[in-house]
């Protein structure tokens, strides 16, 4: 990865679709200050509220990671974030005309073609590095998950997917160590999945009306429903990116080899704390 902090080159916009809301949705990218990290920017509401991303704005959610400060809200930010992340992009205001992010195809790879169209900036600041100085676990012993990290000189992720009932998911695993080059082609790809129980209850809550088969994964008795996996082990890679936009909120680059066995939003979450009250 590189040693300089780096925003983009331009401001370049997405538009897509909230699973949660069924909403039109247009997310706007934009450089900003060495520093200055990434930012929400509620476009839609009086007085266009910052909400940065920092885990003391993090509310808990279920299935997506979602920021509020003053009563502005944005939901499902993990992807973005992953995106930025994955890219090595620190500094960025992310403009958004709705309190969710759209979805896309269920990936970070439109996010991430939107930032390769206009290019990146390298800033005259270094890069802001967070190293661990003992390994640390984090465990929810309730429901049988958990996530080590230990120390080391660069970012290496590795997940372990593995359901505990029946489930038409199969285990899997998948690691990578971090650069924008493996974020791209390996990582941003990978779409958000659920089994076909799942789906239908989002449906009879009234959720997720817009999304079709084609924007996520929908695993039924026979695998995808209408659609192909692009990886074997697609769900777990699809895992890391979840788990990349998490650690965003570390708001530096963290060097650690970070092992999750069957974790999620909440539990990553509890280890971005625990890495911080720990420095």
């Amino acid at each position: 990865m590189h040693d300089f902090q780096r925003t983009l080159a331009a401001p370049v916009s997405v538009d897509g679709i909230g699973y949660w809301s069924d909403r039109d949705i247009t997310v706007t990218f934009q450089p900003s200050d060495p520093g200055s990290g990434l930012v929400f920017v509620r476009d839609d509401l009086p007085g266009k509220p910052r909400i940065p991303a920092s885990p003391e704005f993090r509310v808990a959610i279920p299935r997506r990671t979602s920021l509020e400060k003053d009563g502005a809200k944005v939901e499902m930010v993990e992807h973005v974030l992953s995106a930025l992340t994955g890219m090595g992009v620190e500094n960025c205001e992310i403009h958004v005309t709705a309190c969710e992010m759209p979805g896309m195809d269920g990936s970070a790879l439109a996010f991430v073609e939107a930032f390769d169209s206009i290019g990146y900036e390298t800033q005259d600041a270094p890069a802001k590095i967070l190293t661990l100085s003992q390994p640390l676990t984090v465990r929810d012993d309730a429901t049988d998950r958990w996530v080590t990290v230990e120390p080391a000189a660069e970012l290496r992720l590795e997940f372990e997917l593995l359901y505990k009932t029946a489930s038409p998911i199969e285990n899997q695993t998948a690691e990578f160590t971090l650069t924008p080059e493996i974020y791209r082609r390996e990582i941003a790809p990978c779409r958000t999945f659920v089994t076909q129980a799942e789906a239908e209850a989002f449906l009879n809550a009234g959720l997720a009306k817009r999304a079709t088969f084609q924007d996520l994964l929908v695993f039924g008795p026979d695998g995808p429903i209408e659609n192909a996996v692009r990886f074997p082990n697609e769900c777990a890679r699809h895992k890391i990116l979840d788990l990349i936009g998490d650690l965003a909120l570390l708001g530096s680059r963290l060097q650690a080899n970070v092992h999750a066995f069957r974790s999620g939003h909440d539990l990553n979450a509890q280890v971005v704390r625990t890495i911080l009250n720990g420095q």
